[in-house]
Formats: structure tokens, C-alpha cells, sequence
């Protein structure tokens, strides 16, 4: 009967019980950072992703936009030169005229 009393009452914890404690919540607190760590990564990686697609766009962008005025500038080229060369087309004849 006093083998089942010693059993029941709480023992003080040794300095080796402390110590791996210790020991089990610094490999807890280890593998949390490691976690955190990866994540991260993870979300570093997403942001140059993210920062390429950008770059991406915007040197296409530059492109469309410089693309998109040298086809406006040609085609008002287009649209006016015949009515100036119309109007520029009896001058022009007048002179070559009153030259001869």
C-alpha cells in the first residue's frame, strides 16, 4: 500500500526534466520559424512573379503606345497630304507657268 501512495504524489521536476522541456519547446519554437521562414519565401517569390509581370506590361504598353501614334501620324499623313496637295497643286502650276 505505500507503493500506490508514492505514486500518487507529484514528484519536483529534476533539472534534466527542465532541460528537456526546454529542449522540446526550443525544436517547437525551430519548426515555427521554419514555417514562418517558408512562407516567406513563398511570399517573396510571388512578389518578383508579380513584379516581372509588371515590367512585362508595362515595356508592352510603352510599345503599343509608341505603335498606336506612328499609326495615327501615318494615317493623318494620309488623310491630309491629298488635300494639301490639292491645294498646293494650281500654285505650284502658276509658278512653273510664270517661270517659263
Amino acid at each position: 500500500m505505500t507503493n500506490f501512495m508514492q505514486a500518487d504524489t507529484p514528484r519536483e521536476p529534476t533539472i534534466a526534466d527542465v532541460l528537456t522541456e526546454l529542449q522540446e519547446f526550443k525544436a517547437d519554437v525551430d519548426q515555427r520559424f521554419e514555417q514562418v521562414d517558408q512562407r516567406f519565401e513563398q511570399v517573396d517569390q510571388r512578389l518578383e512573379r508579380l513584379d516581372y509581370k509588371f515590367d512585362t506590361y508595362e515595356k508592352s504598353s510603352e510599345k503599343l503606345l509608341r505603335l498606336a501614334t506612328t499609326i495615327i501620324v501615318a494615317a493623318a499623313t494620309v488623310a491630309v497630304l491629298p488635300s494639301a496637295l490639292q491645294a498646293i497643286g494650281p500654285l505650284l502650276t502658276q509658278m512653273v507657268t510664270s517661270g517659263q
